[in-house]
């Protein structure tokens, strides 16, 4: 028997937890869709939208979402926008320097 101590071997990464990280994905999925369900479920009111010359009658469900998608990719836009203005600003800052 040798006296030295032979290394360790190291843990590979992710592999020494149990895999709960998918579960935990679903659950969260889960619990989203119930309420997304909930949600359309409780509000099926026909509401009558004028929007310039458009006269239409949507479930309430479909006009909120519909704002919020739409809400959400003007935000997107915005940012991007906003990004890319910085880094023309920094670059410019850049090459004065």
């Amino acid at each position: 028997m040798s006296s030295a101590q032979q290394p360790q071997p190291q843990a590979v990464r992710g592999r020494d937890k149990p895999q709960t990280q998918g579960i935990g994905k679903l659950i969260a999925a889960g619990v989203i869709a119930v309420l997304l369900i909930i949600f359309i479920v409780s509000n099926r009111v026909p509401w009558k939208i004028s929007f310039w010359f458009l006269h239409f009658t949507w479930p309430a469900w479909v006009v909120l979402i519909l704002v919020l998608v739409v809400g959400f990719l003007i935000g997107m836009v915005l940012a991007a926008l906003l990004r890319r203005r910085k880094k023309k600003e920094l670059r410019r800052r850049a090459q004065n320097v």
